[in-house]
């Protein structure tokens, strides 16, 4: 018998390799994004030494790292010590459609790669791990480390922006009156939702630290005369005025407890019939590949949270008194759970 074992791709101790040094990537990538390489390559390639000039960092250890990332696509080399922005290394771009530049730096600063070292023990225990990793709640640490937390609201607003275009092709929004960005970070998916409907008006909520650095990015959105800014706990209360809801990745961060009391505050703020969004990555039902099972880990070690199926969040949003009415699939890692207010 013929053996066929070389056109079956590379053979598992080499693929195993790869996925155990997977941490080496993600951090050559943190490192170009955080020192903002794609944007010096967008004119045009340059050399390594030039770029080192231009960024702050030591020639040669900058060398080593362009050339890793380019043996893997996300630059290229056309010449020796010269690099150039590819497809790939576009989305480090600060902004570029299809930004992820600050979310490469947020996942691989401190405060998510210290908990993730502690993988383990949130696997014996289940329970996260930040405060043994950061001496305090990561919402905690965002508030210490306010470079830090710029970052992290920057990250979610790339992972906005990758949400809103689709959130907008798949959901009519234009029969909303008040629609209220419920953990809303600088405002991308509200933003999204006023453009698509320019009679709406808009509420964007989110913590004091968050919402001090929002009106900006609002401004520079074209909604900010259409938004009002309101800062709390949605633990406590959510605003009240808006016929639909719309939080992104809010419910990942918690167990079903929390959860379902946001759920509820939701609840008791929209108007009666008034609309639900979830935005986020469902587990699928036969385990399929996809992002939602990682997200799902981030969110064991990181908060506690986790990521749910569609019978999970059936479940969830009936227990605060919302019906499921629909999972939208979208061209993105993301899907759009719609819910009535019963």
């Amino acid at each position: 018998m013929t053996d066929t074992s070389q056109h079956n791709g590379p053979p598992p101790p080499e693929v195993m390799l790869r996925m155990i040094t997977g941490y080496w990537v993600s951090q050559a990538v943190g490192v170009a994004a955080r020192l903002g390489v794609a944007d010096q390559l967008a004119s045009g390639s340059r050399s390594s030494d030039d770029l080192a000039r231009a960024v702050g960092a030591q020639p040669q250890a900058l060398h080593r790292v362009l050339r890793m990332l380019a043996s893997i696509g996300v630059f290229s080399q056309p010449d020796p010590g010269v690099f150039a922005l590819t497809p790939l290394g576009e989305t480090l771009r600060s902004d570029t459609p299809g930004s992820l530049r600050f979310f490469a730096i947020a996942e691989t600063a401190f405060g998510h790669w210290a908990p993730w070292g502690r993988l383990l023990d949130s696997v014996k225990t289940g329970a996260p791990m930040a405060r043994e990793a950061l001496g305090g709640e990561l919402w905690e640490w965002y508030g210490r480390n306010a470079e830090e937390a710029e970052f992290f609201s920057a990250a979610m607003g790339n992972l906005s922006a990758l949400a809103a275009s689709e959130l907008v092709r798949v959901y009519d929004c234009t029969t909303a009156r008040t629609i209220a960005d419920v953990g809303g970070a600088h405002g991308v998916l509200l933003a999204a939702a006023l453009r698509a409907n320019p009679s709406a008006r808009g509420i964007l909520f989110d913590l004091p630290h968050v919402i001090a650095t929002a009106a900006e990015a609002l401004e520079a959105q074209g909604v900010a005369d259409r938004c009002e800014l309101v800062s709390g706990d949605f633990f406590e209360a959510v605003p009240d005025g808006a016929d639909l809801h719309i939080l992104k990745q809010i419910l990942h961060d918690w167990d079903d407890e929390h959860a379902t009391r946001l759920l509820t505050n939701c609840h008791r703020a929209l108007t009666p019939g008034g609309k639900l969004l979830l935005v986020e990555m469902v587990v699928p039902a036969d385990n399929q590949p996809g992002m939602a099972q990682a997200m799902d880990l981030n969110m064991l070690v990181l908060l506690g949270g986790r990521e749910r199926t569609e019978a999970e969040y059936r479940d969830l949003l009936g227990g605060a008194g919302f019906r499921l009415d629909r999972v939208i699939a979208t061209h993105s890692p993301f899907q759009v759970i719609e819910a009535t207010r019963s």
